[in-house]
Parts: structure tokens; sequence; C-alpha cells
């Protein structure tokens, strides 16, 4: 009998796990009301009301001139680290009194041809590469974005941007890799990749940074774009047969065959034990 109950217990589970997982996403333009509603609820006002912003930095915010302030949210109803710090950061906006009308809260898709992407294209020409991203504007001009997660705590976070006391958001390397896609550097075919990723060795951390940027600028359908920062990866992490695989599927998808294959090679070279990649080669060959 017991075990009867343990296995319907664990029926149960297994269907709530995969009921929340298809949860249908929250995209294009949000409201609050929509994240308080069930099934976003689950996780948004638990989340909300456990967070419990430290009160002498909330004092300190609230002195700020936050009206001139406007924050654009980019998150993922799918995305973890989203139902983690979106909930946060809302609790903190709350408690300084930011005004809600300069609140916008955007939802993205997580499928690989639309990736960090929604429908509408809300998210175009900020260059969102990872979520929850927070973009803090004064007026029309970015003044600091949140990526991902606080580098110290959401609300000492905003004190420091709003306080104009210097701050620097996670992923170092991402805003030279915005300055290299605003001017160009990244759509011009003749580039160095090995050049460009020397000037980043400090700043990225694992592969797994740039790798995303790739995909979503390959879900863009900016292809020499994705395929400079794939080689820029390849340069940076030479082991690492992910990086060429990356690489070879963005070749393959911008219509490079020959060179997709090369790429291929050299990550089934890495890996030779990995059947996609050779299912890969295969179909190219």
């Amino acid at each position: 009998m017991k075990k009867y109950v343990l296995l319907i217990s664990f029926a149960f589970v297994i269907a709530l796990v995969k009921s929340q997982n298809h949860d249908p996403k929250l995209l294009n333009q949000v409201s609050l009301a929509q994240l308080q509603a069930v099934p976003y609820a689950n996780w948004y006002k638990i989340n909300y009301e456990a967070y419990e912003p430290n009160i002498r930095v909330v004092d300190e915010l609230k002195k700020k001139k936050l009206d001139e302030y406007s924050i654009k949210i980019f998150f993922g109803s799918w995305c973890g680290d989203s139902k983690r710090e979106l909930p946060k950061m809302m609790k903190v906006l709350d408690q300084i009194s930011f005004p809600s009308k300069n609140i916008v809260l955007i939802g993205v898709d997580d499928s690989l041809e639309v990736y960090k992407q929604s429908p509408q294209k809300l998210e175009a020409g900020v260059s969102v590469f990872r979520v929850p991203t927070f973009i803090i504007y004064k007026g029309k001009t970015e003044v600091q974005r949140l990526v991902e997660y606080p580098t110290e705590s959401t609300e000492r976070d905003l004190l420091k941007i709003f306080s104009k006391a210097g701050y620097t958001p996670n992923y170092f390397g991402y805003p030279q890799l915005i300055e290299w896609l605003n001017n160009g550097i990244l759509a011009d075919q003749n580039i160095s990749a090995r050049g460009l990723a020397m000037q980043l060795k400090n700043k990225v951390v694992n592969e797994s940074e740039l790798n995303s940027c790739g995909y979503v600028l390959m879900a863009q359908k900016k292809f020499t774009e994705a395929i400079a920062v794939f080689r820029i990866n390849a340069n940076l992490f030479p082991q690492s047969s992910n990086c060429f695989d990356s690489l070879g599927e963005a070749y393959a998808n911008a219509g490079f065959k020959d060179k997709a294959i090369q790429a291929y090679e050299t990550a089934f070279q890495l890996d030779p034990k990995n059947q996609a990649i050779e299912d890969q080669l295969k179909k190219l060959k």
C-alpha cells in the first residue's frame, strides 16, 4: 500500500512539473496583472514575498530623482533566472515608489528560431543576450543595465546606478561586443577573430557567454555577425568541441557548406563520441 501511494505521489509530481513546463509563454509587452495571475503567480508571488530588500539601501534609493528614469525589463516566463530575479526587482521598485508608468515588461521566447526575441521584436536594437536584462534609461538614453543577476544585490546595484557611482554589469565582454555590433565590426568578413578574441580574453569567463550571443544573432538572421562571435569564441576556447559545433551550425545556416564541414570535423576530433556531430557531418557530406 505504501509503495502504491509513493507511486501515485511520484506520478503527481511528474505531472505537475510537466504542466509547469508547458505553461503558455508570456510574450511581447506584459502587464503586472498577468504576472500576478496563475500560473505565473506560482513563482512570481512566492519570490516577491520572500525577498526582503535592505531597508537602509531602500531609504537611500528613495532620495534619488526616480521619476527621471524608466526601466525596460526583458524576461522569460520559462527562465529560472527570470523567475528568481524579476520578482526581486519589482519588490525593490515598489518599495522605493518607482513610477509604475515608467516600467515596461517584455517577455521573450526561448526556441532557437526566435531565441531571446519577442514576436513584435520589442528587443530590436538593444542587444539582449541574457534574461532577465533590466535596462535603465534617462529619457531615451540608456544609462546602465543589470544582466541576469545583480553584482551585489538588486537594491545595491540600483543605488550605484542612480548615484552615478560607477557600475559594471555581469558579463564584462558584452559591452565590447555590443560596441562591435553597433559600429559594424562584426559584420565585416575580414575581421581578425583572433585579434578580437585577445581583446576579450580577460573579460569572458566561459564559453557559454559568447555562445549565447551567437545564437541570439543567428536567430535574428545576422549570420555574418553570429559567425564572427562563434569564431571569436573558438579562439578563446580552442579545446571546446561545443564552440566548433556552434560555428559549424552557423556556417551551415549561412550556406557555407565547406566551412561548416571543416568546423564540424574539428568539433568531432575534440569529441569523437558525439553522435550528433557525426550525424551533422554525414548530412553535410
